[in-house]
């Protein structure tokens, strides 16, 4: 792994992987697909999830309800897709964030981000552009969604050898991006010295869609199951 910085971004290579995380719209990225900071109803109301519906459009929001109205509410860490609508993306991602203060914020963090990836190898997507999930309206602090992102993004790709997922972006804004480059360097370097000293790291269970294949194949809606895939 190597890494570059200056004043707004940092960049770090996994072989011919790219991390990206820096200043940076979201709406500007060009990127396979973006993701979406949801609630357990994906509702878009206000923030970044309200921006994307504007530019999206009516479709969105008409698969968001076909979603909900399908299956009830989603759990934190669970993340699907939509249309993108009228953005020029191959999808939208949306990855249910927990409230502060429910528990386990991190480890749901951690599901969200690796779901979302396996949703981007599923499909054949090599790039997704991410926000700081839970950090805004959710009320996670910071060095949680930063510690959480490294050890779901850094697993998912040490577990595979080939994936069609070969740049990830993290879009921050201006007075987010100290904060979070400094907790996902400092996570980075704790993870080194832990591998260095053999030091025991706790297994978890990440990164894996609840629904299997038998799930899939038996939902009655073909559009719906391929939105879980």
């Amino acid at each position: 792994m190597s890494s570059s910085e200056n004043k707004t971004s940092m960049q770090f290579l996994f072989g011919d992987r790219e991390l990206w995380i820096g200043i940076q719209d979201i709406l500007a990225t060009q990127v396979d697909v973006i993701v979406n900071p949801s609630d357990s109803e994906l509702s878009h109301a206000e923030g970044l999830a309200g921006t994307i519906l504007a530019a999206a459009g009516e479709e969105l929001e008409t698969q968001r309800r076909q979603l909900i109205q399908e299956y009830g509410q989603i759990e934190s860490g669970m993340a699907v897709y939509t249309t993108a609508g009228q953005l020029p993306y191959k999808a939208v991602i949306h990855a249910v964030v927990p409230t502060m203060g429910e528990g386990d914020e991190q480890h749901k963090i951690e599901q969200a981000v690796s779901r979302s990836l396996l949703l981007c190898e599923a499909n054949e997507w090599s790039s997704i552009a991410f926000p700081p999930l839970g950090t805004g309206y959710f009320n996670v602090p910071i060095n949680i969604c930063a510690q959480a992102f490294y050890r779901s993004i850094t697993h998912f790709w040490d577990a595979r050898h080939e994936t069609a997922v070969e740049k990830v972006m993290i879009c921050l804004e201006q007075d987010s991006f100290r904060a979070f480059f400094d907790a996902f360097r400092e996570d980075a370097i704790t993870t080194a010295e832990e591998v260095a000293g053999n030091t025991p790291q706790k297994e978890e269970a990440i990164g894996h869609i609840e629904l299997d294949e038998a799930e899939i194949a038996d939902l009655a809606d073909d559009e719906m199951a391929d939105w879980f895939k």
